[in-house]
């Protein structure tokens, strides 16, 4: 049942991408009283009197460090194809006697075919989207 877990949990996929994570400079506000004392400590005043926010020169393209679509999309279907493999294991120790266990052997083959058949459906749900999206006039 350990085999369950090969496929990344939604906790873990939120955990490796930093951008779904509560922002740290927001959350300063958040420690601050209910009035918002110490608005702006980190700012800096200029002779003229008006406070100056540093601006973040980084792109958001260099911020992101999570894994992309494809990457996650391959670790999903490499989890669908490591869940084929245990079943045929599982399977073959049962006929070639091996293991005694039919019930476990029976799991793992519904565990692989659940994940297949997911699998096939977010392929479907991912090609029905490509194709509207290719419907759409610019």
């Amino acid at each position: 049942m350990n085999e369950i877990s090969s496929l990344p949990s939604l906790s873990d996929l939120l955990t490796q991408n930093p951008n779904l994570q509560a922002n740290q400079q927001l959350n300063r506000f958040a420690k601050v009283n209910e009035m918002g004392q110490n608005f702006g400590a980190s700012q800096v005043q200029n002779p003229n009197g008006v406070d100056v926010v540093p601006i973040d020169k980084t792109s958001p393209t260099e911020r992101v460090t999570a894994p992309g679509f494809a990457q996650m999309f391959e670790r999903f279907i490499k989890g669908v194809d490591q869940k084929k493999k245990i079943s045929a294991k599982e399977t073959q120790d049962l006929i070639l006697g091996r293991s005694d266990n039919i019930h476990e052997a029976v799991v793992k083959s519904q565990e692989a075919g659940v994940a297949f058949n997911l699998m096939i459906e977010v392929r479907n749900k991912l090609v029905e989207s490509y194709k509207e999206l290719m419907r759409m006039q610019v």
